[in-house]
């Protein structure tokens, strides 16, 4: 009989560019130490995998203190390249910064990273972790790859709220099917720092 497949992404709490809306990707920036979180009732599995990046460690030792963190780059944010650090407002006057907005399978950021190239790195992190009710903390981008080529129902990949600290989870029938990239039976999202909880199926 085939076992489900149950998959947690958290987004790591913000840190001071994310608190100034600046793009934060592969610059290696601590959380704002202002964060509030609830962790009342959250279970602590054995071992929480997530990016290498120092905000996701942080997270995970807040929501899971007694659990230990295996870190990879795979689950790193996309890197920004040139834009990195940057605002909206630095950047909406370039064309090419306009056309990634609209268009962010066709364009990167001047050297940064293509999606699809965050996207193969993401996919083959989460098949490599061999439980089959795995947590990652990560970031907005990869959570977002996840939910766009995942979620039952198809949207923009850019329409999705998914804001630091929320726990989203993805449940397949079993591991095959996430393996061969089905669509996963139903999603949820777990505001971990209010007490607002909300379904999206």
């Amino acid at each position: 009989m085939a076992v489900d497949f149950r998959l947690t992404l958290i987004r790591h709490l913000p840190t001071l560019a994310n608190v100034e809306r600046r793009y934060i990707g592969w610059s290696d920036e601590s959380i704002n130490q202002l964060s509030y979180v609830d962790i009342q009732g959250i279970l602590s599995p054995e071992i929480i995998y997530g990016s290498d990046l120092i905000r996701c460690h942080q997270t995970a030792s807040i929501f899971y203190p007694k659990s230990s963190y295996q870190s990879s780059p795979a689950f790193r944010e996309m890197s920004f390249g040139d834009w990195e650090l940057k605002t909206y407002e630095d950047l909406k006057e370039d064309a090419n910064y306009q056309k990634w907005v609209s268009n962010p399978d066709e364009i990167s950021p001047p050297n940064g990273e293509f999606l699809h190239q965050m996207a193969t790195r993401v996919l083959i992190g989460l098949k490599s972790i061999p439980c089959n009710h795995p947590v990652v903390v990560t970031h907005g981008g990869p959570i977002r790859i996840v939910l766009h080529k995942f979620a039952p129902d198809v949207r923009d990949f850019w329409s999705r709220d998914v804001k630091h600290g929320d726990k989203w989870t993805l449940h397949w029938d079993s591991r095959k099917s996430f393996e061969e990239e089905r669509r996963c039976k139903s999603i949820s999202v777990e505001r971990i720092t209010a007490s607002e909880r909300m379904s999206d199926n």
